[in-house]
């Protein structure tokens, strides 16, 4: 830790960090480029929500490869509730506003809330697909 990052009392996320930067398969990391910090760690030590760091070629920081992309947590009752959040770069666009626009949320566990009724999508819809229609 001292030789790689100046001491060993480094702070978690400045190690452990999410990035995405092409919607390339096999991703490929960059010190050098905007990362965010991450402050879980694989589900294997309990982290419900969790990212698997790698050391990469080239890196001396660890960056998420793999790990929970979607998290929710749902209620049922007479109506259902929910809230989740998803990793960045899902979207596959990196042009698309909505490529990275989830990771801050991500790295937070600030879970979002899911719209299942129309009710709810007033206000939050930027366009509705119509089966059949040319209308977009």
């Amino acid at each position: 830790m001292a030789q790689e990052f100046g001491t060993w009392k480094t702070p978690w996320g400045d190690i452990n960090r999410f990035q995405r930067l092409t919607d390339d398969i096999v991703h490929r990391f960059s010190d050098a480029a905007p990362s965010i910090p991450v402050p879980f760690t694989t589900a294997q030590w309990g982290s419900l929500a969790s990212i698997v760091p790698q050391a990469n070629s080239g890196t001396k920081k660890r960056y998420g490869r793999y790990g929970n992309s979607f998290v929710a947590v749902i209620e049922f009752g007479d109506s259902v509730r929910a809230r989740a959040v998803t990793a960045g770069g899902e979207s596959g666009d990196p042009k698309s506003k909505h490529f990275n626009d989830q990771a801050e949320r991500y790295s937070k566990g600030d879970l979002r809330e899911v719209y299942f009724y129309r009710s709810q999508l007033k206000g939050h819809t930027e366009r509705e697909y119509h089966p059949g229609s040319s209308e977009r």
